[in-house]
């Protein structure tokens, strides 16, 4: 019987001249997909396997695409002459899997293409990062590769066969549309931006675990060329959106108020550190009179750029789904509320004002002026003393020192057990030194009757630590009985005005954009043009029956942002 030609051609690629490769392939394949699978135990909270079996569309949807791209990767080998340049491959993937680890243990977000679009807007925070190296996790990664290159079988004789290359290229793409299909719910064309950002904003986690590790790559490269040239997508409103929308923008944009306001911006304060052995100075504020005290109030960043919470501060609305908004839309016309008044703004920072695109977002949001002083908080709010001393009326001022790696923790006297995890002990540490420096500014608002007049508002941005830190700390908290609950990751909102009559103590469930509207009510601009998609904390009737919900508003924020409806739809630039 005459044999088949396929026969042949695979007795062809099996024979002498190409087993090494296929060798080389195997190794290379078989150690990429191990990669992938403790890339993702280690990233995602140490629970990859309960989430592999519970079902099986779970862990074909897992495993399957991870498998791809270890083929795909691994189709290379029949590309090269010399096999030893998969080595190099090899220790590529491993740096990418640990830079993505890394990131990950600090924002609780894979690097895409946001994170290499942020690169030059964050001088100064590569501590930041770089601090959460774990050694005996991620040298495993290098070690791996080691092992493998040391037992394949080098050699520079083997052919090259580019129909090998195709034909094991082509059967890893077909694994991983293999995966999609078992995926169902899980994802919505995550191949392409516009379909990663239609569940990004509302099913966070889950779409960057979809997308996680050597996938990214593929998406970061389409992305970010989309970037440069300035072609996210826009997402176009509707006649149904414009309807949900007009009566929250149809007041008066030439309304002014003179009352004076300052926002103070903490970075990564939770409501759990408020309180009397940490910040006894801002737990002593939340009691006062003429104080609103909101101690369950959600974070709607997105992915963490701390400079989304001061958009949602001034302007009331949401971040893109993408997140990162003053990265993409700085030309955008924004409502805000320092655009209220017709003083002298000032925007007092602790770091370069290239960091967050501070240069040109500062303006959007109505700051005439950026003032960069210094991280020390102590120094940081002397010179917002300073500021109001010399007569400044309006001003926001950032606070850094306790983003991680929490540099000013080490001048806290605050003594923690030695035994605490690492972070936990100075994040507490790093908060007890900020209300150090906060001290001078309460003093102050204490003992100057100028401030007596002015509307306070300190709040935090976002969230700290990606769950699996967090869950170390629940962990310590509860076997030393100790009540720090870190699971609870709201921050509180503490607003000093003199139309708030007593010590008003908010405990329902709020959200970052209720801080927007409850400013307007009392700085007596109830009638702006924009009144945002929040509730006035101080009507507690509206807190509890919210005609806009958290998804909704972030829905319409993102396309409101996008299409520049504040330029297009409204009165506003007339």
């Amino acid at each position: 019987m005459k044999t088949p030609e396929f026969v042949g051609q695979w007795r062809e690629w099996m024979s002498k001249g190409n087993r090494a490769s296929w060798i080389v392939f195997s190794l290379f394949a078989l150690f990429t997909f191990a990669k992938t699978l403790l890339f993702n135990y280690y990233a995602f909270h140490y629970n990859m396997v309960p989430n592999l079996w519970e079902s099986p569309a779970a862990f074909f949807s897992t495993v399957l695409p991870k498998l791809s791209m270890a083929i795909v990767m691994a189709s290379l080998t029949f590309l090269l002459k010399d096999k030893r340049w998969m080595i190099l491959l090899s220790f590529v993937i491993d740096t990418w899997c640990v830079a993505n680890l890394i990131y990950m243990r600090n924002n609780y977000i894979l690097l895409d293409a946001e994170a290499f679009n942020q690169a030059g807007n964050l001088h100064g925070y590569s501590a930041s990062i770089l601090i959460y190296i774990e050694w005996g996790i991620d040298l495993l990664f290098y070690l791996m590769t080691a092992l493998w290159s040391c037992v394949f079988f080098f050699t520079n004789k083997s052919r090259r066969s580019w129909r090998l290359c195709l034909i094991t290229m082509l059967t890893g793409i077909a694994i991983h549309f293999i995966g999609d299909a078992f995926s169902g719910a899980y994802r919505h064309n995550t191949i392409s931006r516009a379909g990663r950002e239609a569940v990004y904003g509302q099913n966070f986690s889950r779409t960057v675990e979809q997308t996680s590790v050597l996938e990214s790559p593929m998406y970061i490269i389409s992305d970010y060329a989309q970037m440069v040239k300035n072609e996210l997508p826009d997402h176009p409103l509707t006649e149904q959106d414009l309807e949900v929308i007009a009566p929250l923008a149809n007041g008066n944009p030439e309304i002014k108020s003179d009352e004076p306001l300052i926002i103070i911006l903490l970075e990564s304060l939770e409501n759990w550190v408020c309180r009397e052995d940490v910040m006894p100075h801002l737990a002593r504020l939340s009691r006062s009179e003429h104080v609103l005290y909101a101690d369950h109030v959600h974070t709607q960043i997105i992915g963490a750029p701390s400079a989304d919470g001061q958009m949602i501060l001034n302007t009331g609305l949401l971040p893109i789904n993408a997140g990162a908004t003053c990265l993409h839309y700085p030309h955008n016309e924004y409502p805000a509320l320092m655009k209220l008044t017709d003083e002298h703004t000032v925007c007092l920072l602790p770091h370069d004002p290239s960091v967050w695109n501070q240069k040109e977002m500062s303006p959007a949001f109505g700051y005439d002026t950026t003032i960069v002083f210094s991280d020390i908080d102590t120094l940081l709010f002397a010179r917002l003393n300073q500021l109001i001393d010399h007569g400044e009326r309006h001003i926001q001022c950032i606070t850094q020192s306790t983003h991680a790696p929490f540099a000013n923790e080490k001048l806290s006297n605050l003594e923690m057990p030695k035994d605490m995890p690492w972070v936990m002990s100075s994040y507490i540490r790093g908060f007890n030194a900020l209300d150090d420096g906060l001290r001078l500014f309460i003093g102050k608002l204490e003992s100057d009757e100028r401030l007596k007049d002015y509307t306070i508002v300190i709040t935090g941005d976002h969230r700290i630590l990606h769950k699996e830190k967090r869950d170390q700390m629940m962990k310590y908290s509860r076997e030393h009985g100790m009540n720090y609950n870190a699971a609870d990751d709201c921050l509180p909102v503490i607003i000093y005005s003199p139309h708030i009559d007593g010590n008003v103590h908010v405990t329902a469930e709020a959200y970052q954009m209720d801080i927007y509207p409850t400013l307007l009510s009392l700085l007596g601009a109830e009638g702006y043009d924009w009144k945002g998609f929040g509730v006035n904390l101080l009507d507690s009737a509206a807190v509890a029956q919210r005609h806009i919900g958290p998804a909704q508003a972030a829905t319409l924020s993102d396309k409101m942002i996008r299409n520049d409806y504040f330029r297009h739809y409204t009165r506003w630039s007339e």
